[in-house]
């Protein structure tokens, strides 16, 4: 049975939005506060016109209910759906100002990229980007990296009413602490203690290698944010290959495999369980398929004769497996080479890594390593039934956090999202072939902008069609929230209109 919003329901959903929305505003100070020391005052001027665009359109949806009005399970996945669009909107703005993009659109598809981690650009001139705007841009990856809602009830934004709708809503079906509160606050304590220990560590890189203090400091901080919050954004149009530096893709190396690992992990080896990461399922197929993927790729680069050592045909494919994996999106080879220059095993796998992506409950994207496992489990626990005498039971078991039995409801629920997933890469791909691109590189950027992930080969960019930047910004949204979410809203508003023709008759 589908559930019509009443007006109550419809003020609810305005209000939260509302509060995210602010939210996101009151975080442009941050950028401002950068411009206004480095006397970036053209800058300074756009972000004060974001602050004051997005907060005052916060406040505005906030007045369409008293604050601490109840939220429904079902409202806050509506509430989760459209925040991820009205931040991004919000977030678009001072982009937009910024004249490193062609339209509005432009900006809006950064924005979207940054907030779902996926780091694909439309970005024009980004050598000559100011620091402030560069600032925002990987801010957007620490705010949606995290989730927009998460970083709401660390600071106890006005969620008070739906707290834990939300929180659930938002992909987080998994406590990490007993209190919602608490668990989101230990996300941005884990966040906060890695952002640091990277920064300090790539700050140091980049004075001993020539940079100054105030420019290798803010580079360091930009790489690392994007790093662990696998986004993949850059303040240098080469990305990471601007670094040319074997200890910084070491760094990134690790802070991509901390920012891919779930926040449940982070918990128990704070607690001093490290034996959860050698039992864990998740952790167990993460490792397996970045193996034989990379794996494959060293073959696959070996044969194309395009590096001059072993040594660095393995760095190479270790790296862009590892990052394409873990959704993050950096990447030590230009984007044209992906198509002209990689050979065809390296590049299926490089596929393949981005469509199965990283652990669930992470930063990271894509289909996640607990369903690939869940559903090689129950294809192995398929074929000893059949094997099995009738009256035989035959049960499954698998350590995830806890153990766990194996169910047909588990299995079919991660298989329809494998699915989605799935027809969603090849219908992107598709869709840029239509547009007159090589098969294989479209169908390369769809799988990267669905599984948020960033890798490209060229086809993002300003001047690709407008219809294909909008497909890739659906494909985002889409792939954020895991598509349930994002049906909610189309259901919720397919009925609304539905209901005003009905009325209107």
């Amino acid at each position: 049975m589908w559930v019509n919003r009443t007006r109550t329901d419809i003020k609810a959903i305005g209000h939260y939005t509302g509060v995210l929305v602010a939210g996101i505003g009151l975080l442009m100070l941050l950028p401002m506060v950068v411009a206004v020391f480095l006397g970036e005052w053209a800058v300074t001027l756009d972000y004060l016109c974001g602050v004051t665009i997005a907060v005052g359109a916060g406040r505005l949806l906030m007045l369409s209910a008293p604050a601490g009005t109840r939220l429904s399970h079902s409202n806050a996945l509506i509430v989760t759906g459209i925040a991820w669009l009205a931040a991004s909107l919000a977030a678009a703005v001072p982009l937009a100002l910024s004249g490193n993009y062609g339209s509005f659109l432009d900006a809006l598809f950064d924005a979207l990229s940054g907030l779902t981690t996926s780091g694909l650009t439309l970005v024009q001139d980004l050598d000559h980007m100011s620091l402030a705007h560069n600032m925002w841009r990987h801010l957007t990856h620490l705010i949606g990296g995290q989730g927009i809602v998460v970083a709401a009830l660390s600071f106890a934004i006005g969620l008070r009413g739906g707290a834990v709708s939300l929180y659930q809503a938002e992909g987080r079906d998994e406590r990490i602490m007993p209190n919602v509160m608490h668990g989101a606050r230990f996300i941005w304590f884990v966040t906060a203690v890695w952002v640091t220990l990277g920064t300090i560590a790539l700050s140091t890189l980049n004075i001993v290698r020539g940079m100054t203090v105030v420019r290798g400091g803010l580079h360091a901080f930009f790489a690392t944010v994007a790093t662990f919050d696998t986004g993949g954004f850059g303040p240098m149009s080469q990305n990471a290959l601007y670094y040319h530096s074997p200890v910084f893709e070491f760094i990134t190396l690790l802070l991509m495999l901390a920012g891919t690992l779930n926040f449940n992990l982070h918990a128990d080896i704070w607690r001093g369980d490290r034996g959860e990461l050698m039992s864990n399922i998740e952790a167990r197929t993460l490792a397996i398929n970045m193996g034989l993927l990379s794996l494959a790729v060293a073959l696959g680069l070996s044969a194309t004769k395009l590096f001059g050592s072993s040594w660095e045909v393995v760095r190479k494919g270790v790296y862009h497996i590892v990052s394409a994996n873990s959704g993050t999106g950096h990447q030590t080879l230009y984007a044209s080479q992906w198509a002209t220059d990689v050979g065809g095993l390296a590049f299926a796998a490089v596929v393949l890594a981005m469509a199965f992506g990283g652990m669930a409950s992470s930063t990271a994207g894509g289909i996640k390593a607990l369903r690939v496992g869940v559903i090689v489990k129950g294809v192995i626990q398929k074929v000893r039934q059949s094997l099995a005498p009738p009256s035989a039971v035959i049960r499954t078991k698998y350590h995830h956090l806890t153990e766990q039995t194996l169910t047909d409801e588990l299995v079919s629920g991660a298989l329809l999202v494998f699915v989605l997933y799935v027809v969603t890469y090849i219908s992107g791909g598709l869709i840029g072939a239509a547009y007159g691109y090589p098969m294989a590189s479209a169908l390369f950027e769809s799988v990267s902008a669905t599984a948020n992930v960033g890798l490209s080969t060229g086809i993002t960019s300003p001047m690709m069609p407008t219809g294909l930047k909008i497909v890739y910004m659906l494909q985002m949204w889409a792939g954020r929230l895991e598509f349930i979410t994002l049906f909610a809203v189309i259901a919720s508003a397919g009925l609304a209109f539905r209901n005003k023709k009905v009325r209107a008759l």
